[in-house]
């Protein structure tokens, strides 16, 4: 099923919002917009695509930028059409300590039209102004934001902010629709056993949008070299956090098993609806609810 006949899942609808609010600062109904998510949402793309779309051009800059620059190219791009995309530049509010930038920043992003910053140091170069006005919009992009640092909280407030919070259901959900028809060397059904693998050993885990590529790698890998492609994706797994104890794993298990117990008394006569409960009660997917009845079941028999 393809995205124009599925439903969207929860990531392309906050990817779709995400849109909205960048094509507010292509037609000019806001001067600026800060975008705060885990990496592998799809930020980035979802910016530049919709930049394209309307035929806004834009400026970007990325990585390390030093105060002093960041005033020349706020200067060079003071009453520029293109729209000036920050993105990935932590080190200009990275725990909230770079004091000088955060109070560019606001003054870059304070009053409509016409907004002033200024410049009072003996080093600024003969070629700078110590002050000048900017119409400029901007759009930054952060994995990462200070919390509760008054500086940084100030230049927030002075932007349209979104933050793309994603559970792991989610990432699961998007997971699934990804590898729905394969990849090279990875079929269907071979995809969809990578996913159900990620989410029972990395239900304790922050998982990242990124995981999905090198896990579809390793089983290339492993299958190429007729080794098992298990161990070596869990070693990937326990990267992004503790390692999951046997204990906890039992635990995890445990609580699904109670919660299918709790959806089978509610609704004796419908797997349906016992479906739908314990996915909103357990925060699971569809797949998960039908392996842990399969195992109930396998248990019964015995």
């Amino acid at each position: 099923m393809d995205q124009q006949t599925r439903p969207k899942t929860r990531l392309e609808e906050k990817q779709e919002t995400l849109a909205n609010m960048v094509r507010m600062i292509a037609q000019k109904q806001y001067h600026s917009l800060f975008v705060i998510s885990s990496g592998g949402a799809g930020k980035s793309r979802t910016i530049t695509k919709v930049l394209e779309e309307e035929g806004q051009d834009m400026v970007l800059y990325n990585s390390h930028t030093t105060t002093l620059q960041l005033y020349r190219l706020l200067f060079e791009n003071r009453h520029s059409e293109a729209a000036l995309f920050f993105d990935d530049c932590d080190s200009l509010w990275a725990g909230g300590s770079n004091a000088p930038a955060l109070g560019i920043l606001r003054s870059a992003l304070f009053g409509q039209p016409n907004r002033i910053i200024t410049y009072n140091s003996s080093q600024l170069p003969d070629d700078l102004p110590a002050r000048f006005e900017t119409t400029s919009r901007f759009i930054f992009c952060a994995n990462q934001v200070p919390k509760k640092n008054p500086m940084f909280d100030a230049v927030l407030t002075r932007c349209l902010v979104y933050r793309m919070d994603m559970s792991n259901s989610e990432i699961i959900e998007q997971f699934r629709v990804m590898s729905a028809n394969g990849y090279p060397g990875c079929p269907s059904d071979s995809a969809a056993e990578l996913v159900d693998f990620i989410e029972e050993h990395g239900s304790d885990k922050q998982l990242s949008m990124r995981l999905l590529t090198p896990a579809v790698r390793i089983f290339n890998f492993c299958n190429e070299q007729k080794v098992d492609w298990r161990p070596v994706l869990l070693a990937q797994l326990q990267n992004l956090g503790r390692p999951t104890s046997a204990t906890k794993r039992l635990s995890n298990h445990s609580k699904d098993t109670r919660i299918l117990q709790q959806a089978q008394e509610n609704f004796p006569d419908s797997v349906q609806k016992q479906q739908e409960w314990f996915m909103s009660k357990s925060n699971k997917s569809r797949a998960t609810f039908f392996r842990v009845l399969a195992k109930q079941r396998a248990e019964g028999a015995r």
